[in-house]
């Protein structure tokens, strides 16, 4: 499709780089523009030095399972080639493990080389099927998990700043509205509720939950584009949904070298709740900051922080301001003794 400018709306099949090329904010903007608004100048498109990102191993396994969950085993086996474990070599014929910088191995990576594909390991296609099905089995979200629509993308416009917003909601019920988060290293705490719940507040998850029940009612003045008619119809009938539970469905993939096994926790909120009522806030900041500096700097220029000069109050320093070393001292020599 290639077009950054799509109207406001409810998208239905829109590619992931369609969406993400779309010239609005996202859920990840706004937690940058919360927090550190210049920076988000430098991490768009408007910075035209912007490094590209190499996607980690996380991340890769992460749209891994968003495809096979998500979308089916047609998307996934499109978007995702599995290099084999072993290669034959050339010259002896033996069986060898795999090793990038034979010519076999280079020659396979270059014949799937294609856009739009990411090659993964055997072992990767592995954990990501087995978190797939304790995924689909799980007593609470497998049948959700079946049914419904997944990564619906809307398209929107915040009615107090004017400023163009999207939301990809990986799937959409009547009752909720549900996204996949994975565990990090950032992960802390005793149990794994107390990890979620502090993965959502270090990483202000809050954010994405407000603005994508903002985008969910805004479903329904927005037209309907890419979807069968029966497809127009259910989305119509969930729009008009008054109340719907918003869903975290928290995973830590398989680490066999570090011992790790698979989790998957559900984490439910509903209308109203405290990361609701943060997420707003926060939001409201991030819109607000965002105004402020694009009517200041524009796009085409940095954007800076120049902060007002201060004069600290004693009190204001840290306590180890008044951590004083001892004077180092030397061992007297033999000679300098006598």
């Amino acid at each position: 499709m290639n077009d950054n400018n799509l109207p406001d709306g409810v998208y239905v099949g829109l590619s992931a780089e369609d969406y993400f090329a779309q010239d609005r904010l996202g859920s990840t903007d706004l937690v940058v523009l919360h927090r550190d608004p210049a920076d988000w100048w430098y991490r768009s498109r408007h910075n035209p030095n912007r490094k590209a990102k190499t996607p980690s191993p996380e991340m890769v396994f992460g749209s891994a399972l968003h495809a096979l969950l998500l979308e089916g085993e047609k998307a996934y086996t499109k978007g995702f080639v599995i290099r084999p474990d072993t290669y034959e070599d050339a010259k002896t014929g033996e069986v060898k493990p795999w090793n990038g910088n034979s010519n076999v191995c280079k020659a396979w990576l270059e014949a799937n080389d294609r856009p739009d594909v990411s090659v993964i390991d055997a072992d990767t296609d592995r954990r990501v099927r087995h978190m797939d099905a304790l995924i689909r089995r799980h007593p609470e979200l497998g049948e959700p998990m079946q049914a419904g629509m997944s990564e619906v993308s809307i398209l929107y416009t915040d009615p107090k700043t004017g400023v163009k917003l999207r939301c990809r909601i990986d799937k959409l019920l009547p009752a909720f509205s549900l996204d996949l988060k994975t565990f990090g290293g950032d992960a802390k705490g005793d149990t794994t509720k107390q990890q979620c719940l502090g993965l959502v507040a270090g990483r202000s998850m809050d954010v994405q939950r407000f603005a994508y029940d903002e985008a969910r009612r805004a479903m329904r003045s927005l037209p309907i584009n890419g979807a069968t008619p029966k497809q127009a119809d259910w989305l119509k009938r969930v729009a008009a949904v008054e109340q719907w539970q918003w869903g975290w469905i928290f995973y830590r993939r398989q680490d066999d070298e570090r011992g790790h096994a698979p989790v998957v926790k559900p984490i439910l909120r509903s209308h109203g709740d405290a990361t609701y009522l943060s997420g707003q806030k926060k939001t409201a900041v991030a819109l607000s900051n965002y105004v402020a500096f694009r009517d200041r700097f524009g796009f085409d220029v940095p954007w800076a922080v120049v902060e007002v000069t201060e004069e600290p109050a004693d009190h204001e320093f840290p306590p180890w301001l008044e951590r004083i070393n001892e004077p180092v001292t030397f061992p007297e020599t033999q000679q300098e003794a006598a």
